[in-house]
């Protein structure tokens, strides 16, 4: 479905004819494969069996057809040895070198009773990565080479963890038929995310252990895991793997500091050989052996053909050579690239340069300084005082070196404005240290950057790269490209594929990913996604560097930056490049700073409508943003010459910043101690930790897992996943430490301290408390309940958790018990300072406690008690109380109610601020109360019993809803708009109903209050309004438009008119409430719910019929077009009974049975039905629900044929447009939604021929 709004109605617009589940673009990285656009998510099919007729089971052949496909349709990495050898222009070991060290590799990797992972760690150039392409190569020979994975960080799909686990199932996928068929099956079957360990467990884990033996002996080679960005998860996952699947071993290739002290050891499970360590004679024989083939007569002739002279090393220069190389294989083979360097062809003259500076006999690092010394001299002579010729060789390798990513010569050229034939005539003079593959320049060796960046390693001013220059200098260069190539609609796509998603847009205009980069240049499209790296490095003090930044706001630069930025799938980087940009502006007042702050409210409030589809940044996201704003000021007349425009938009952004996807449902919430990050978390089935920015609501990183629960250190230094006996500790990126606690039970409850005392407390199922510090096992308590809080003081000095008698507090610091607080309390809560904690038991006291002795402070008698929140000092304590809620505070001693808040409904959940603003949630709404000022500040529509969070620094309140939405909203701006507001607070909308002709909208309120509304144009006025005795619980109007219904929860049913609002009768449907839903047609109102269906005459308002069962849940009723016919639905297990009605016969004369559809236990609901006008068919509109039992945005279709009683996925848009009682909206198909607490309109366009503008959902209809 594709959120559209028309001025403020929000619509759902499903692609006719396609899957209408949400869909990520496909990735277009370079050596990124997804053959047909796979990409991470979650599918969602709208198509598929229906519920009558016959199912037919695919066969085998489209099954395998199917398998292949799936497999070939992943994301994926090519990193394998190719590659590797492709790009770094080196492939296996030389023959006759490295053959101790390679035998003893092949032994074990044959040797059944070996352990099962090896870890060649070595220095940097030792030669690590030849020994692993050489031992692939083996295993491929003889065929027990499972997978192979080269990381690299050079690129970005070969330094990250995200895709290593989808390539390990790829290769295994391809190793032989049996692997084959069972990651096939796991394909088929499963879902696959994004997170590593999703992808080991789902892909290999899961569908191999059941047969691990029967598997093949099956080696992967992974090289340079030092290079890859989560190497704790990496080492981790193989771990496992290796662990479940004995046939599998793993040879692993490493630098030292990569490895923890522990892994650096060999211990059972693993070996480790230390590369440096091989003894230097029988390295300098390989080197020796390498250096006389290469420098031999015969291989000087095959390079340097032209040659006049034959030349060959003498054995005194390779003895020479072999002394300097120490035993760094990259000296050798670097030496080999200068010496026969084409552009000199001076092989004899080289040497001697070369062997002239290593006589004085330094260390090998030293050596390699002053090797590359030597080198760059072929690009700038000794005192060159040729500054064009400098400035292009710092610009050039410069770029080459700090480029965020790779990029190609042209590319070079283009965003350095320096001639490709310049470019290529320095690669060609530094060949020896600078490879050159697809026309990429990437360095062969990182010890070069390090040395070419480094003033105490390079002294020469000429050669040294100084990177705050050169950023700087790069910085400028990206911001002059956006300036002059950015503008608005930059792919000139015509209508309407610019109102289309960008997916669809490009494909409709056919522009191919050629044609996108012929109008975005890969230079361009670096410009947009990485100038905020260089700022960032860039020099701040430097004047032409804030012009070009300026030209954000004097070149209309911004709007088309967010527009690239979405085409080429990088806008994910515009929330931290502004930040960047604001960081480096001096923090003075000016347009630029205030357009920027703007833009990071922008982004964050529209970033879903704007990676969907670029253009609508300017046609809807612009006409949505607060008219004061600098950033519409600027923007909004060039908006306006294109046609679009939005009345009631406000006039200064608003409080919520950001409604976020947590995914499955977020039942807690918590921010940093910096205030700078907080995390939404669910528990148990499909957990999953987000931890998000809080500034702009932007994604910084994800954990999963299938049915694990998390933990959290309170200064996010430490992530615990726990499952089964284990716990496993990530970093807060996502990145695994590596570290892996496990226990004697099941653990079911984890603590984490924050700060210096680095504690982990696990309860477990057999009563124990057991205690680590710095990940080993220091002590345990006893008495603990099964599954009960366990939590650490904001210090960390005390540790209290639930036993079997009440609270019990521990000193962790001395391992001495402090006190049992109270043998009855049932639950308890740290003050955020760790002073105080309050117990409380359910069905009798509160109690206050200090913590330092665990003496009492005072304690409330009070029954019965739903929920506690204590305030950041302990000095106040809110209590749920059923329908209300109190606020006590400690006076000399004594505790005395402050406040006594009458709800009339039950708290769910509480939380303090800092500064002492209350949140109360209730599963209708959350309220914010000042404490200070005894008053609310606002009240939120929510659903399901949100979970509440207040950071620490009072700018920030975020809400976890059970339908996995997050929002994020600005405390500050909640707090001045209610202070300065003299309104009180408004009641919430329970229903809403439009008219056909949506001409009118009928809105009903908790309070019992019904207010009809005039909507023509785009202006909004109240016609009418009036009140019944309870809450409105359904609202309907007749197809006419001439009369609507309103139903309360008392059962009293109002009948008025729909031109003018006026009551014209009230009815009752039952004296004890019961009353579901109404239905009016133009002659007969109808009513269901628990006591039946009651029907009444709209002109003499006799009651005229009624059938009896009960229709308990909200479920919908409809009346045919000529009021004839009426369906009503009950409920049963895993279906649903539509039965049909006929009005005038007063006779039920069908019932058809529909099989919900539906995940995790959990059925998706019909929402909506219709007849069509010729009463043969009745279309049913359904949605999806989520585990937890929330609603989905998904919606689909199924059409009952009344004759044949068969079911069809449908309908076709001409049939839906034909409903008798689809409210139209300029022609277009439209209905009520609700979401949270707040409704919207969701429409169905048949093509994307007219402009629409999208908005997100949740944008209040009525105000």
């Amino acid at each position: 479905m594709v959120p559209y709004v028309l001025s403020y109605l929000t619509f759902e617009v499903p692609s006719m004819g396609q899957d209408t589940g949400d869909q990520t673009p496909s990735t277009e990285n370079p050596g990124v494969h997804t053959d047909g656009g796979a990409a991470f998510c979650n599918a969602n099919f709208t198509g598929g069996a229906h519920n009558f007729g016959t199912i037919v089971n695919q066969g085998p052949d489209a099954n395998e057809l199917k398998k292949h496909q799936l497999i070939t349709t992943l994301p994926r990495a090519e990193a394998g040895r190719k590659v590797y050898e492709y790009n770094k222009q080196s492939g296996p070991c030389f023959p006759g070198t490295r053959q101790g060290i390679l035998q003893k590799m092949k032994d074990w990797a044959t040797d059944p009773s070996e352990s099962g992972m090896y870890v060649l760690s070595g220095l940097a150039g030792i030669g690590k990565s030849t020994v692993a392409y050489t031992i692939a190569a083996w295993a491929d020979e003889h065929h027990c080479l499972g997978a192979e994975f080269f990381f690299s960080r050079d690129e970005a799909d070969r330094r990250s963890a995200k895709l290593f686990f989808i390539m390990i199932a790829y290769n295994l996928y391809h190793f032989n038929e049996k692997f084959k068929r069972t990651i096939g099956e796991a394909l088929v079957t499963k879902a696959i995310t994004e997170s590593p360990q999703d992808q080991l467990d789902a892909l290999i884990l899961d569908p191999l252990k059941p047969i691990r033996n029967t598997l093949p002996p099956t080696l992967i080679v992974v090289d340079a895991l030092d290079e890859c960005d989560d190497k704790g998860f990496i080492l981790t996952g193989l771990r496992q793997l290796v662990q479940a699947l004995p046939s599998f071993k793993v040879i692993l290739t490493t630098q030292p500091e990569a490895l923890s002290n522990d892994d650096s050891t060999t211990r059972e499970g693993r070996q480790v050989f230390l590369l440096h360590d091989i003894d230097a004679d029988v390295v300098n024989e390989d080197i020796r052996i390498y250096l006389k083939y290469y420098l031999s007569a015969k291989q000087v002739k095959a390079q340097l053909p032209h040659l006049e002279e034959q030349w060959c090393a003498s054995d005194a220069q390779v003895e020479l050579l072999i002394q300097a190389s120490g035993k760094l294989f990259i000296m050798a083979s670097t030496a080999v690239r200068y010496i026969l360097d084409t552009f000199w062809s001076a092989p004899d003259s080289q040497i001697k340069e070369l062997l002239d500076a290593f006589a004085q006999g330094r260390t090998p690092f030293d050596n390699l300084v002053d090797f590359y010394t030597i080198i760059l001299r072929s690009a700038i002579p000794v005192k060159c005082r040729d500054t064009r010729l400098v400035e292009r060789y710092q610009a050039i390798v410069g770029t080459i070196v700090l480029a965020q990513v790779p990029l190609r010569v042209q590319s070079i050229a283009r965003l350095m404005d320096i001639g490709g034939n310049q470019i290529r005539v320095v690669l060609r003079q530094l060949q020896s240290v600078i490879s050159v593959a697809d026309d990429i320049p990437r360095a062969y060796h990182k010890s070069f950057v390090d040395y070419i960046t480094d003033s105490e390693q390079c002294e020469d001013i000429n050669l040294r790269i100084d990177p705050t220059k050169r950023h700087t200098r790069i910085a400028r260069r990206c911001f002059e490209m956006m300036g002059k190539h950015l503008k608005f609609n930059i792919l000139d796509l015509g209508i309407p594929a610019r109102f289309m998603s960008n997916e669809e847009g490009l494909a409709k205009d056919g522009i191919s990913d050629a044609k996108l980069q012929e109008k975005i240049p890969l230079a361009l499209q670096y410009a947009c996604a990485y100038w905020d790296g260089h700022l960032r490095s860039a020099n701040i003090d430097d004047a032409d560097l804030v012009k070009d930044l300026e030209k954000f706001d004097n070149g209309r630069m911004l709007l088309p930056w967010f527009e690239v930025l979405s085409l080429i799938r990088k806008l994910d980087s515009a929330h931290r490049a502004i930040r960047v940009a604001l960081k480096f502006l001096k923090p003075t007042a000016s347009d630029l700073r205030q357009l920027l702050s703007d833009g990071l409210r922008f982004i964050s409030k529209f970033y879903q409508i704007i990676e969907r589809s670029a253009l609508q940044t300017y046609y809807s996201a612009l006409l949505f943003t607060p008219t004061d704003s600098l950033l519409y000021r600027r923007n909004i007349d060039d908006a306006l010459h294109r046609g679009c425009n939005v009345i009631g938009t406000p006039n200064q952004w608003d409080a919520l910043i950001a409604n976020l996807s947590h995914g499955n449902q977020g039942d807690n919430i918590q921010f940093s101690l910096d205030s700078t990050m907080f995390v939404s978390w669910n528990n148990e089935i499909k957990a999953m930790l987000k931890v998000w920015d809080a500034v702009t609501g932007t994604p910084i990183s994800m954990i999963k897992g299938s049915s694990c629960s998390f933990a959290i250190a309170n200064d996010f230094s430490t992530v615990a996943s726990f499952e089964d006996n284990a716990i496993t500790l990530y970093n807060v990126n996502g990145s695994a430490q590596g570290a892996t606690l496990t226990t004697s039970a099941k653990v079911l409850q984890v603590a984490i301290s924050s700060g210096s005392l680095s504690w982990i407390a696990a309860g477990l199922s057999d009563g124990i408390v057991s205690l680590w510090e710095d990940g080993k096992p220091i002590g345990s308590f006893g008495d603990y309940r099964d599954g009960g809080r366990l939590e650490f003081s904001a210090t960390g000095a005390r540790l209290a958790y639930l036993a079997k008698k009440g609270v019990k507090l521990w000193d962790v610091i001395q391992r001495e018990f402090v006190a049992d607080l109270d043998l009855v309390s049932r639950d308890f809560a740290f003050s955020r300072d760790g002073s105080r904690i309050v117990s409380w038991h359910e069905c009798s006291v509160v109690k206050l406690w200090d913590c330092a002795d665990g003496q009492p402070v005072g304690t409330i008698e009070k029954s019965p008690v739903d929920v506690v929140a204590i305030s950041d000092n302990g000095y106040l304590l809110a209590i749920g109380c059923r329908n209300s809620v109190q606020v006590w505070g400690e006076n000399y001693g004594n505790l005395l109610q402050a406040v006594n808040l009458d709800l009339r409904k039950l708290t769910w959940s509480l939380a303090f601020s800092p500064d002492d603003i209350l949140a109360i949630a209730t599963k209708s709404d959350v309220k914010l109360y000042s404490i200070k000022h005894r008053s609310f500040l606002c009240t939120l529509s929510t659903s399901s019993y949100p979970a509440l969070a207040f950071s620490l620094d009072c700018t920030r309140f975020a809400v976890g809803y059970l339908s996995g939405t997050v929002s994020l909203s600005d405390i500050r701006v909640i707090e001045s708009s209610s202070l300065s507001s003299n309104q009180q607070e408004s009641s919430r909308v329970t229903a809403l109903a439009l008219s056909c002709n949506c001409s009118r909208v009928a809105c009903g309120f908790e309070d019992g209050a019904v207010e009809l509304w005039e909507t023509d144009g785009f202006q909004k006025r109240r016609i009418a309004a009036h009140r019944q005795e309870r809450y409105i619980r359904t609202l309907a109007f007749s197809p006419d438009g001439r009369q609507f219904a309103s139903g309360s929860n008392d059962g009293t049913i109002t009948l008025c008119d729909g031109e003018d609002g006026a009551r014209r009768a009230d009815l009752q449907y039952s004296s004890d409430g019961g009353l579901r839903e109404v239905e009016v047609s133009n002659s007969v109102l109808a009513a269901a719910g628990d006591h039946g269906i009651i029907l009444w005459d709209c002109k003499t308002l006799d009651r005229i019929q009624s059938f009896d069962g009960s229709f308990a849940s909200r479920t919908p009723l409809s009346f045919s077009a000529d009021g004839a016919l009426l369906a009503a639905i009950r409920s049963g297990y895993w279906r649903y009974f539509i039965t049909v009605f006929d009005v005038t016969s007063h006779t039920a004369i069908d019932t058809l049975e529909a099989e919900a559809e539906g995940e995790a236990g959990v059925k998706d609901d019909i929402h909506t039905m219709a007849f069509l006008p010729d009463n043969s068919q009745l279309i049913t509109v359904w949605r999806r629900r989520k585990p937890g039992f929330q609603l989905d945005s998904e919606f689909y279709f199924r059409t009952f044929n009344l004759v044949s009683k068969r079911a069809i996925r449908g309908p076709s848009f001409e049939n839906f447009i034909q409903l008798p009682d689809m409210p139209l909206w300029h022609g277009v198909p439209v209905w009520m939604n609700r979401e949270r607490g707040q409704y919207y309109l969701e429409a169905l366009f048949s093509q994307h021929d007219d402009p629409a503008l999208w908005n997100q959902r949740g944008r209040n209809f009525c105000t």
